[in-house]
């Protein structure tokens, strides 16, 4: 067997595991804020894989790695956005809407890509991208209504707001990336998720003075543990080193093909828990689906003429 042959093999097993991480996380999110609240849940889960990403830098790169090079503030706000306004969105978003549709927004995130870098260049997404565009957006609108326009406001749509709020954090913190080419994704992870440490404990400390936040109690924190530890460890450490080694053998087109993926373990679990999605819905997560999918292999495609 060839050298690529086992990259292949074990990027595909990696992307197996994040499919199968990040597609349970909202769920057991949905379940672990019956005990924590969304400041302290963000908190306790970055605080922890801050200190394991610094370690892991620090083991592969050196002593070295931990310095900012003079972009100490750059790095924080991504930090702040990725990590903070992320967390936060993403847990109080939570509350107000289900775990599968949550899912299905934060998915979206390889299309405001698209957009976004549309603003930025002016350059046009060719045919392809734009139907996949707007098939993408049209099944979101499926999957948020289900058929029942008064989705559209209330609860309901606060929520899922909220959660397209913290996609749009998140996709702001991956192009972050990009502006340090010469950092591994280790170095920029580890860097960013310290740093946007001290974004949560400010938002931690404001919250908690406003009434809206309260540290979590000895019980409450033992009747969810089980949740605790899958979102600190797996979510927050495993997730992410599975997701960057998965990039490193497949390259973060194909990763992100894998990626696509996630909401349907989402729903699966949904499924399990006696939950059934109305035909409306389910047509609208297949749209997005095939929308995403096909896109990623355009753009892929794209990517293996030019290199030929």
């Amino acid at each position: 067997m060839t050298q690529a042959h086992k990259d292949h093999r074990r990027g595909t097993l990696y992307m197996l595991l994040v499919i199968a991480i990040w597609g349970g996380f909202l769920p057991v999110g949905k379940s672990a804020l019956q005990g924590v609240d969304p400041y302290w849940l963000t908190a306790m889960r970055f605080g922890t894989a801050a200190l394991v990403f610094i370690g892991l830098l620090w083991v592969r790169e050196g002593r070295a790695a931990l310095r900012t090079e003079g972009h100490l503030w750059r790095i924080a706000l991504f930090g702040g956005l990725g990590f903070a306004g992320f967390g936060v969105c993403v847990f109080e978003g939570l509350r107000l809407t289900r775990p599968e549709i949550g899912s299905m927004i934060l998915a979206l995130s390889p299309i405001q890509v698209a957009l976004f870098q549309w603003w930025r260049t002016g350059h046009r997404p060719d045919r392809v991208t734009l139907i996949a565009i707007v098939l993408a957006l049209v099944g979101e609108l499926f999957v948020v209504t289900a058929g029942d326009v008064t989705r559209l406001s209330g609860g309901d749509a606060l929520g899922n707001g909220l959660i397209f709020l913290a996609s749009l954090f998140w996709t702001a913190y991956t192009l972050g990336g990009q502006q340090f080419p010469g950092w591994s994704p280790v170095r920029y992870t580890a860097l960013s998720c310290s740093l946007g440490c001290f974004s949560i404990m400010v938002a931690v400390i404001i919250a908690t003075l406003a009434g809206h936040s309260h540290p979590p109690r000895a019980e409450q924190l033992i009747a969810v543990w089980p949740q605790l530890a899958f979102i600190i460890l797996c979510v927050s450490v495993f997730g992410i080193l599975f997701w960057n080694m998965g990039v490193a053998k497949l390259g973060p087109l194909s990763a992100g093909l894998f990626a696509n993926f996630t909401p349907v373990i989402t729903y699966l679990i949904a499924i399990w828990q006696g939950r059934r999605p109305a035909a409306l819905e389910l047509t609208g997560a297949a749209i997005v689906l095939v929308a995403l999918i096909a896109n990623n292999r355009h753009q892929r495609s794209k990517v293996h003429r030019i290199e030929a």
